[in-house]
């Protein structure tokens, strides 16, 4: 086992819930009633649909996370459309006009192509463009030093659920503090985002800590099935978080303030996500340190540091056909797939011409899209191994943000971007269940918890590397597609890396033991 929150629970936790069992009674057709021994993990034989759906089979577990990730959701989206404010405030700053208003310019004659405009100001040493790529940056950087430590402080203390509620309740505040977002204080906002993208870290991480322990009590299928759940529900609450917003924005007549837009956004945010955090972390239980630090050991985060290393260096020795290259590309891929939606809001901001208002339909019509990408994934993986599957989706994402990054900034009608968003999401409805799927059958029988913790922070590790590289760019005067089209080669990256690195799909099977898995028993599709 390693340090990173993921070790599955005690013997005397396991043998609990093994011999845990409940009578109930049920009628039969006579009238008469029998008992029978019902496992926990069976799910409540309710005729009403929406309250099975969220019963989870009596887990609060997986009650509790449910909860959780539709607060993320909710966050994402706000802080997508405070990252939208945020660069228009630092453009105005700067004294650099908006996409807006240079169409303005060039109509009455100012400068003579809008396109060919370039501002070189700066605000604060750096271009107004470059600060929510370095906002990732810090980030990132933070997210890939804290991440081990409090890896080591989820296995080896009792205060894993104290850790995400902390967490949670300093990510609220700072929500709270950002509703004052505006000319005078948009700077110490971009601090304070940086600082939020740690805490949603920690989160995330916390939170995914349950996972493994939820897969224990109810097995790997219907684990797939609450999987698919519980991404139903977060994207369902960003789709409606955005319809409201856009409603509530357009009443008000605000809708093309980007910063009063921002406001709205996070005072709905810290009301909803109260509630959300509050109940999720309810359900959620506490657990006992899963390990205990060995004789002689006395400093907890460098013993639980390498053995981070141990693993990678077992990984490394023993999956050198699938796992190896598994992770190797993850690192990759997350980190491009990340920064997409921080960049993207820049690029939409900057070149297309988007307003607060703008970008989050933009992401609204992501989501939709990626409802027919799953259903693509769920057919073509029946098709070609997940392996052949994931490197296509890769392709097809860095061809779409390439098409899009060329093409939107010339585009007659800023609108047409909304087109570009639905081809972005289907893709990534496509690369996401695929890459699961993927996961789930090189992950060596025996090790799920310990591997799906270095699974998490791989794709945390190189977050900074593609917003710093488009920060670079920027910085030195490259246009922001060019950028963005950089940004976008580290998905190449990974899908090279298992293209030419990794063994064929029979030997991956074989060396992770899981030669009989099939689709269906390691991914459900989304109920959507």
């Amino acid at each position: 086992k390693i340090g990173n929150g993921y070790t599955s629970t005690t013997m005397n936790e396991k043998e609990k819930m093994n011999s845990f069992e409940v009578e109930t009674t049920t009628k039969n057709k006579q009238g008469s009633t029998t008992g029978s021994r019902e496992s926990p993990s069976s799910p409540p034989r309710s005729r009403n649909c929406c309250f099975s759906v969220w019963q989870y089979g009596g887990i609060s577990e997986a009650r509790g996370y449910a909860l959780v990730a539709m607060a993320r959701g909710v966050a994402v989206m706000s802080n997508v459309v405070v990252n939208a404010a945020l660069l228009e405030l630092a453009m105005n700053a700067a004294g650099c006009p908006t996409a807006d208003e240079l169409d303005a310019m060039e109509a009455d004659g100012t400068i003579e192509n809008a396109d060919d405009f370039e501002c070189t100001n700066k605000i604060y040493g750096q271009n107004p463009l470059s600060l929510i790529s370095n906002i990732a940056v810090v980030t990132g950087v933070l997210g890939a030093i804290l991440m081990p430590i409090i890896g080591v402080i989820l296995d080896f203390t009792p205060y894993r659920r104290l850790v995400g509620i902390l967490f949670s309740v300093i990510f609220t505040i700072i929500q709270g503090i950002q509703i004052a977002i505006g000319p005078r204080t948009w700077f110490a906002m971009a601090i304070l985002q940086a600082l939020a993208g740690v805490c949603f870290s920690a989160i995330i991480m916390t939170s995914f800590a349950y996972l493994p322990e939820i897969c224990e009590r109810v097995g790997q299928v219907k684990h797939s099935g609450y999987t698919a759940r519980f991404t139903a529900k977060q994207f369902s609450c960003q789709a409606l978080f955005l319809i409201l917003l856009g409603a509530l924005s357009f009443a008000l007549g605000i809708a093309k303030d980007s910063v009063r837009t921002a406001r709205l956004s996070q005072a709905m945010n810290v009301g909803l996500i109260s509630i959300l955090f509050g109940c999720g972390w309810h359900y959620l239980p506490s657990r006992l340190a899963s390990r205990e630090l060995p004789q002689g050991k006395r400093c907890l985060v460098l013993y639980g540091i390498r053995q981070n290393f141990r693993t990678a260096a077992s990984v490394n020795r023993e999956y050198k056909k699938g796992l190896r290259w598994y992770l190797l590309a993850t690192m990759f891929a997350q980190s491009s797939v990340g920064a997409l939606t921080t960049v993207s809001v820049v690029y939409l901001s900057s070149e297309v011409g988007l307003n607060a208002t703008d970008i989050s339909l933009f992401f609204f019509v992501v989501l939709v899209g990626t409802i027919p990408g799953a259903k693509f994934a769920s057919v073509i993986s029946k098709r070609m191994n997940p392996s052949s599957s994931w490197q296509l989706s890769m392709i097809f994402l860095f061809i779409t943000m390439f098409i899009g990054a060329l093409t939107l900034g010339d585009a007659p009608n800023k609108y047409l971007s909304l087109i570009w968003g639905f081809f972005v999401g289907a893709v990534l409805g496509w690369f996401y269940p695929t890459e699961n799927l993927f996961f789930s059958c090189v992950l060596p029988k025996g090790q799920e918890a310990e591997i799906a913790g270095f699974r998490v922070y791989c794709s945390m590790i190189l977050a900074w590397l593609p917003p710093m590289v488009f920060s670079i760019l920027v910085q030195s005067g490259v246009d922001a597609k060019w950028g963005m089209t950089f940004m976008g080669s580290f998905i190449l990256i990974a899908a090279s890396l298992l293209r030419f690195g990794a063994g064929t799909w029979e030997e991956i099977l074989e060396e992770s033991q899981r030669s009989g898995i099939t689709e269906n028993e390691a991914i459900a599709e989304p109920p959507l």
